[in-house]
């Protein structure tokens, strides 16, 4: 094979190998990144303490970097988006968690937490019309097995029972009915706490062994069955 044929084969595949063996750096570059800002917000969520303005910026500014190396990674963006959502409050954090959490979803729409995070972030920003009710839909849809999107699911549905369509409330209730039977004294306090204890009681007798005697007193109140 004449010099110029070999090189017009051999130098295209160095050039790939190089593409991957930088995919490959960065790669594990961002995924070292992740590991240890996963790990220091589960320290935050086991000890029930509120992080510092510092620790919480540092963590963002390290998953941005690694969004940078990365930027096709749905879980980076959830991540962001969870930080976000510790101050929603504030109209560019709300505005952030919803943008990380679409941004997740384009990358992987068939995540029933990411939907879920969705309803929850555009909750939080006080944005509660037909988007915010797809979202709560889709998740339901996606995840029906899924204890913590069921409970996310019930308690943001249940906030805005009056005001939802009818088929978010069926998505919503069917939710509640799973949530019953796998964690009634969890899903109770969900509907005592929006105001919609009737919502969950009616589905009381699919587990009655596992709710608490504080459960069967709440759902036999007047006030609950009225």
């Amino acid at each position: 094979m004449p010099r110029a044929a070999r090189l017009a084969v051999v130098l295209p595949a160095l050039a790939l190998l190089a593409a991957l063996a930088l995919a490959t750096e960065r790669l594990g570059r961002a995924n070292g990144i992740v590991y240890a800002a996963a790990r220091e917000m589960a320290t935050w969520s086991a000890s029930g303490a509120e992080p510092g303005e510092r620790t919480v910026a540092w963590v963002r500014g390290d998953l941005e970097r690694a969004a940078a190396l990365t930027p096709a990674d749905p879980t980076l963006e959830e991540m962001l988006g969870r930080l976000a959502l510790r101050h929603p409050e504030r109209a560019e954090y709300a505005d952030a968690a919803v943008a990380h959490f679409t941004r997740a979803i384009e990358l992987r729409p068939t995540s029933p937490y990411t939907w879920a995070s969705v309803a929850e972030a555009k909750y939080r920003k006080g944005d509660t019309g037909q988007s915010f009710e797809a979202a709560l839909r889709r998740a339901a849809q996606l995840g029906p097995s899924e204890a913590e999107v069921q409970l996310t699911v019930a308690d943001y549905g249940l906030a805005i029972w009056d005001e939802a369509a009818p088929q978010t409330r069926r998505a919503v209730e069917t939710m509640v009915t799973s949530a019953m039977k796998r964690d009634p004294a969890a899903t109770l306090q969900v509907a005592e706490r929006r105001g919609r204890l009737a919502v969950a009681c009616r589905h009381l007798v699919d587990a009655p062994r596992r709710a608490d005697p504080r459960g069967l007193q709440l759902c036999g109140s007047r006030e609950t069955l009225s």
